[in-house]
């Protein structure tokens, strides 16, 4: 038998108060109301009769920001709540929490140009593509000036990271030769609905992420990055099909195997290195079995959220979940040799 996801399995009164710690730091106003919701048993009840993974406590208030509820714990947003609990959940059922956050490509662009290039960049849960453009973004790293790859023009959106430590590799030298993702559902980043339910998913307080977001999405919705329909654990060698010739291919991925069971992450990891490409994960520290054994500094990040960046399964440095900042340690990774690919495309 599997084990069921943390989400599924989680008393929902511990889900909410562990959200509540995981959003205090960036939203106050999730961190609230999601500590007020842990302490209210009749909405709690409704949230636990969501079915499996649709208890996340994202998708709810995602939800709760999409049909323009009332975000501040109180009377006022249990009567709402019950008055419009039907379509809560309606929503939901109909949705998942497919975040796109194109701040992450502010850790994922230095490691991806730290490879021989150019490069063919897959990506599983693409959502609406704005993680396969980091190329046509220009980063400015801890107030400095704004660099950028060569295909990022002079108005490409530009994406803030602090940095510690030295980065693995210059963006400015980065070239995307071709580019596909897959995803279980893709979005439009051209189709209003979809625009708005993006949007819902970025927590109150964080204008200035929403306002990024926007101007990637626009940008995807111009570029239109190839994203195809399908399952990462049935449908991999479909994408790995659309490798360029003569490049280095990498398959990447964000936030996307939390949302996996462990056995269904294992038979994945399995799957990527025996398909012989580089894989570039941007997950929870205890998400990628293989990245969490090799984790040393585990008491020093205990109480800070944070995810790991890995390169074939070897830690490179601790960044924020949306990409913020980026405490770079390649101290760890191999040499380049000893890296994928090991099959010529």
């Amino acid at each position: 038998m599997q084990e069921a996801h943390p989400f599924a399995r989680m008393p929902v009164d511990q889900l909410y108060r562990w959200f509540a710690s995981e959003t205090a730091p960036t939203s106050p106003t999730w961190g609230r109301l999601c500590a007020w919701i842990a302490d209210e048993p009749a909405i709690g009840a409704r949230l636990d009769a969501l079915p499996g993974a649709k208890r996340q406590p994202n998708i709810f208030l995602g939800a709760l920001k999409y049909l323009g509820g009332p975000v501040e714990p109180g009377p006022e947003f249990a009567s709402w709540f019950a008055a419009h609990a039907d379509e809560i959940e309606a929503v939901i059922l109909a949705r998942a929490t497919q975040t796109n956050e194109p701040g992450r490509c502010a850790v994922l662009a230095p490691v991806l140009a730290s490879l021989p290039q150019p490069i063919t960049l897959l990506e599983v849960g693409s959502s609406a593509g704005v993680c396969l453009l980091p190329d046509r973004y220009r980063y400015r790293f801890s107030g400095r000036g704004a660099v950028g790859p060569p295909a990022a023009g002079a108005d490409a959106p530009v994406l803030d990271c602090e940095v510690e430590g030295t980065p693995p590799g210059d963006v400015s030298r980065l070239v995307v030769a071709g580019r596909c993702g897959l995803d279980v559902n893709p979005l439009d980043p051209g189709d209003p609905d979809d625009v708005r339910w993006l949007k819902a998913l970025v927590w109150p307080g964080e204008d200035a992420r929403e306002a990024r977001l926007g101007d990637a999405l626009d940008l995807a919705a111009r570029a239109a990055p190839p994203i195809l329909l399908g399952d990462l654990r049935r449908d991999l060698d479909r994408l790995l099909a659309r490798v360029v010739p003569g490049s280095t291919p990498v398959l990447q991925h964000a936030a996307v195997l939390m949302y996996l069971d462990r056995a269904e992450r294992d038979v994945f990891e399995r799957a990527v290195t025996e398909a012989g490409v580089h894989w570039l994960s941007y997950e929870g520290a205890s998400v990628v079995t293989s990245v969490r054994a090799r984790l040393t500094d585990a008491d020093e990040w205990g109480g800070r959220p944070n995810f790991v960046v890995a390169l074939d399964g070897v830690p490179v440095g601790r960044a924020s979940p949306h990409g913020a900042w980026v405490r770079w340690d390649t101290s760890r990774a191999r040499s380049r040799a000893e890296f994928g690919p090991k099959r010529t495309f």
